[in-house]
């Protein structure tokens, strides 16, 4: 593992703009082809009725975060999938026969998140349809207006409240090419420096290699193979082969190494 700096970031920006392209174009290509989707947003309030002399304002919180709590698990239920076909809107119906595959699509076609401490439920719908998910949205609202009491036991004591929508854009929300091309380029650049911090070797051993052949390529050309020898060359030739086999003896070279090795031992041959 090895310390990043700025300088190491310069250095290796060939990594990091390659990195930051393909993710990047991997992101866009894979939002492109996924079918475009409307959502319609509904904001729901869980309110619970209270005596005037019995006002707890913690309590009151605390009992709508209970409530709404129930709502959330509620509205991935069959009975309340059920509701929202028979509510008088022109709601999607052309979900499976299957009971665990309708639960699947439902689950995809539905998401509700709560806002903490607040009672106040918020609702997306999901389709190819504009129209569909819009309607949607208000028979789900209208389910939770009307027949809330079917999910708690708070009878009329407990009001479930349209504070907002249905808010549908006019052009498909999902998926959203822009931002997930921006996550991915982001991503490619997070990978980046984790191969630049993890995976130094990955960095330099292309390098290396190269430079070796670099000054294995220079030696090689430069170096006659048939050249008129000194005489104090011919005179140490005994010396020079006890040199090589005694090297080849204890150090291991790498292949291009011995390679080098053998050439300089052919250049001796022929200039005996």
């Amino acid at each position: 593992m090895n310390n990043i700096t700025l300088e190491n970031v310069i250095k290796e920006w060939r990594l990091i703009v390659v990195s930051m392209i393909v993710c990047a174009l991997i992101a866009f290509i894979i939002s492109a082809i996924l079918p475009a989707k409307y959502q319609s947003d509904i904001q729901m309030i869980v309110v619970q009725k209270q005596a005037d002399d019995k006002v707890d304002a913690f309590s009151a919180t605390k009992s709508a975060e209970f409530l709404s709590n129930i709502f959330v698990q509620a509205i991935y239920t069959t009975s309340f999938f059920n509701a929202v076909q028979d509510a008088p809107f022109e709601v999607r119906r052309d979900f499976s026969r299957d009971p665990e595959q309708r639960e699947k699509e439902w689950n995809k076609f539905i998401s509700v998140k709560k806002v903490n401490n607040t009672g106040i439920l918020k609702i997306s719908i999901y389709d190819k349809s504009r129209k569909t998910v819009e309607e949607t949205a208000n028979a789900v609202a209208y389910v939770l207006t009307t027949s809330s009491e079917e999910y708690h036991g708070g009878a009329d004591r407990v009001e479930v409240r349209l504070i907002d929508g249905p808010n549908t854009p006019l052009r498909p929300t999902v998926p959203r090419v822009l931002p997930n091309t921006i996550g991915g380029a982001i991503f490619g650049f997070l990978i980046a420096i984790v191969i630049m911090v993890f995976f130094p070797d990955m960095r330099f051993e292309r390098k290396t290699r190269n430079d070796r052949k670099k000054i294995y390529d220079h030696v090689v050309v430069n170096t006659p193979l048939y050249t008129e020898a000194p005489v104090e060359t011919i005179e140490n030739e005994t010396i020079v082969d006890n040199h090589f086999r005694s090297v080849a003896g204890t150090i291991e070279f790498d292949p291009e190494m011995d390679e080098l090795h053998k050439r300089i031992g052919i250049f001796h041959q022929n200039t005996k």
